[in-house]
Parts: structure tokens; C-alpha cells; sequence
């Protein structure tokens, strides 16, 4: 009983700590964020990124979120577009025209 006491108390230690960590520097997956704009919209023709790591209140939650521009179409019918982006789901939060 206390041999099981003791690997559980270390397990605890070790393996919690390491999965805080694992989930406080996931990656951002920016690859992902190009690809679902590239299936929302055609004709993209410039597209840029804005991490902000220091957080945003959105929605009563501080959270971290890609912001960017997305511009769509040629040079006399551009439409230029603001979006924001959950940097670890890739999800399209938010896309307002400019």
C-alpha cells in the first residue's frame, strides 16, 4: 500500500507538471489558419498574420488569437478583409471587411 502511495505521489509530480507545460507551448499552427481562409475565400492574393501573444479579452475569456489582413481579388477590385484565428484549432473566429 505504501509503495502504490509513493509511485502515484511521483507520477503526480512528474506528469502533471509536464502536461502544463506540453499545453502553455503548443505550437502555433499557422499552415492551417492559410488553409481554411484558402477554402473560405478564392482569388486570395495576399494574406498576413499578427500573433498576439499577450492575449485579448474576447467573449469574457483572455485568450490568444491570430489576427490578420486578407486581401481578395485583383488590384481595382481588391476587398481587404480584418479575421481573427484560434492560433491551436486554426478556427476562423471573426472576419469583418475593412
Amino acid at each position: 500500500m505504501k509503495r502504490n502511495l509513493i509511485v502515484f505521489t511521483l507520477l503526480a509530480v512528474t506528469v502533471i507538471p509536464l502536461l502544463v507545460w506540453l499545453l502553455l507551448h503548443r505550437r502555433v499552427d499557422t499552415k492551417k489558419i492559410v488553409d481554411n481562409l484558402h477554402l473560405q475565400f478564392e482569388d486570395i492574393s495576399f494574406i498576413s498574420l499578427d500573433y498576439q501573444a499577450d492575449g485579448q479579452n474576447r467573449f469574457g475569456l483572455n485568450t490568444n488569437t491570430v489576427s490578420g489582413v486578407l486581401h481578395v481579388g485583383n488590384d481595382e477590385n481588391t476587398v481587404k478583409y480584418n479575421f481573427l484565428a484560434d492560433p491551436y484549432t486554426a478556427e476562423i473566429m471573426e472576419i469583418t471587411v475593412q
